[in-house]
């Protein structure tokens, strides 16, 4: 005892380190939380939004099948989704069974996965280069950027949103995995699982595998100089995606068929427009790339060649990853997305971050405090930036749900029940919803979402009333678009007015 009392510096000092590495591990994720506080303060104005039109797909899905049908739909790629997204559409069915028609719940869910995305890239980034403004700089650009393009506000993106997640996480148990020695057995197979998971959400996930690879090839490969052990711990992943990608393309079905996809220039074209919008999200993505696409995109792509052969090893994985995730979608010969850039977002940011971690590192041995005054400007210029292109595309994407709520709402309430067989017809002359495109898949979906199967929503300029009217037998659901509301009618009203015009 008494030579306990006679050293209680000994332990006041103990304490006072221990102390300090707790307070210095915890400030290391206060940027994590400030840039987590400023997704989500972004994305709060877009929560009351109503479904798209593209929602009405899955919602009509869900509407019309018991679970069992909805998910053999799912899996033989019969549903009206034209991608094949298991896990993703069984989730949509649950969030059905809790939410039904209240989006605001389905937007917190893309938004909250979204957030935990961000957590995990930002974990794996600090952990690989012990650096949190690497960390901080590569979760803010991700995390805002990939809100510009509206996929997290968009709800029928969340197949991107929950791919993202799970192929982000398996790159980060694999680390946990290998810089724990390899002992760890079950952080291998969790890697596994959550990239199976990732691209049973997004079937384009399966080329992440390329990135899983090269980790271990970088990371493990020096450190056990086995080769074969390489080929052993990758050879699940690459059998997993490999036979995903091989019965997917086979299948000749709904979203892979030749009418969609094919190899050619355009491959080429649309990479480079790609590369340019993942450093200049500003305005859509234009099908064919123009001066500015072709010099921003040449720009990135350069950046990624360097970083591939001069490293680090971060920069290198990032580099091939960015590249590889546009492949599932270049192919496309029809249109471009800007939610296809989503997947290789978090690798340009890597890209970034590691560049801007070697600016600040040379400005800091120089003079330190100038260095962290130029870094934080540089997040809160990036930041503020990013939501503010965040701000400027989502809003006008958002609106456009409003013409599906007043669709959506008004229609049940002129009609509560339509008999299955029937067509709700809505007199339109204002050119809300009568896109010949959206006949046959959107407005059927609101009608089976509505309503059930078999019932269908059909708008229509009125002139093409009359003609209807006479090659229907029975009764006939109308409503009519007036002064902003939809209004139920008679044909016989609606056929007079029209006559009456006429004279």
């Amino acid at each position: 005892m008494a030579v306990v009392a006679s050293h209680p510096s000994v332990f006041e000092q103990a304490n006072g380190r221990s102390a300090a590495d707790v307070m210095r591990a915890v400030a290391r994720y206060v940027p994590l939380l400030a840039v987590i506080g400023a997704v989500v303060g972004v994305h709060v104005p877009t929560l009351s939004y109503f479904f798209f039109g593209d929602d009405f797909l899955v919602l009509g899905d869900i509407q019309t099948r018991t679970f069992p049908q909805y998910m053999r739909d799912v899996f033989l790629l019969e549903d009206l989704t034209p991608n094949w997204r298991p896990l993703t559409m069984a989730v949509y069915w649950a969030e059905f069974q809790l939410f039904g028609f209240d989006a605001t719940a389905w937007r917190i869910v893309n938004l909250a996965v979204h957030a935990a995305t961000i957590v995990v890239l930002y974990q794996f980034v600090l952990a690989l280069t012990k650096r949190v403004f690497v960390a901080t700089a590569a979760a803010l650009i991700f995390g805002l950027s990939a809100s510009a393009v509206h996929t997290v506000t968009y709800i029928t993106a969340f197949p991107h949103v929950l791919s993202e997640f799970f192929l982000i996480s398996s790159l980060y148990l694999l680390h946990c995995y290998v810089d724990g020695g390899e002992r760890r057995a079950g952080l291998y197979w969790l890697s596994f699982v959550a990239y199976v998971a990732g691209f049973l959400s997004n079937e384009g996930g399966a080329v992440m595998g390329v990135a899983l690879a090269m980790y271990y090839a970088l990371y493990a490969l020096p450190r056990r100089r086995d080769a074969l052990d390489l080929v052993v711990k990758m050879t699940p992943f690459a059998l997993a995606g490999g036979l995903m990608v091989a019965l997917l393309a086979g299948s000749g079905k709904q979203g892979v068929d030749t009418g969609f996809y094919s190899f050619g220039w355009h491959i080429a074209r649309e990479t480079w427009v790609y590369l340019a919008r993942l450093a200049y999200p500003v305005g859509q993505i234009p099908l064919d790339p123009a001066a500015l696409e072709w010099t921003v995109g040449s720009i990135v792509l350069g950046a990624a060649a360097f970083f591939l052969v001069r490293g680090p090893h971060i920069a290198r994985i990032g580099a091939v990853a960015m590249v590889v995730a546009l492949m599932p979608y270049t192919p496309g010969k029809i249109w471009t997305a800007t939610r296809y850039t989503y997947m290789a977002l978090p690798f340009f940011a890597i890209l970034v971050a590691v560049a801007a971690g070697f600016v600040h590192h040379h400005i800091a041995r120089w003079y330190a405090p100038l260095a962290h005054l130029l870094a934080t400007a540089a997040l809160v210029a990036v930041g503020v930036s990013y939501a503010w292109q965040t701000t400027d595309q989502t809003e006008p994407f958002l609106e456009e749900t409003e013409r599906w709520e007043l669709l959506a709402r008004e229609l049940k309430d002129a009609y509560p029940t339509v008999p299955a067989g029937e067509t709700v017809w809505v007199i339109d002359d204002e050119g809300l919803w009568t896109n010949p495109f959206w006949q046959p898949t959107w407005m059927t979906s609101v009608g089976r979402a509505l309503y059930g199967d078999d019932v269908s929503v059909r708008a229509i300029a009125p002139e093409h009333l009359p003609a209807l009217e006479d090659a229907i037998d029975g009764d006939m659901y109308v409503v009519e678009l007036s002064n902003g509301h939809l209004l139920r009618v008679s044909p016989a009203t609606v056929t007079q007015r029209l006559g009456q015009q006429q004279d």
